[in-house]
């Protein structure tokens, strides 16, 4: 049985769900550029890593003011390679790659 979830008032009948929303944000931002700040995506975006934080016991140490996605290495040599994934830019200045869809499994998880 698929593990509902909601991230504010946006609410998600499985996970897959959920990753195929958040991807789509991503992709979209990938595609576009620039950073999410101030909108209804920004609010949503913030309220998945907050709560990924919080269930995973993860220090933020600083407010979330943007998100923007990008080309994320993993790997080295022949098991390396390229993912897409979303970065939190904290009001501090510093940056934290993080993933959508280990925070969506917290929250689905909880």
């Amino acid at each position: 049985m698929p593990k509902s979830l909601s991230v504010l008032d946006q609410c998600f009948p499985s996970q897959k769900a959920a990753e195929d929303f958040f991807y789509g944000i991503r992709d979209e931002n990938i595609a576009s550029g620039g950073e999410i700040t101030s909108s209804a995506v920004f609010d949503l975006l913030r309220e998945l890593y907050i709560k990924y934080c919080e269930y995973t016991n993860w220090p933020m140490t600083a407010e979330p003011v943007a998100f923007y996605a990008r080309n994320i290495g993993r790997g080295v040599g022949v098991s390396g390679g390229t993912t897409q994934g979303f970065v939190v830019k904290f009001s501090d200045g510093k940056e934290q790659e993080f993933s959508a869809k280990k925070a969506i499994k917290a929250i689905a998880n909880r």
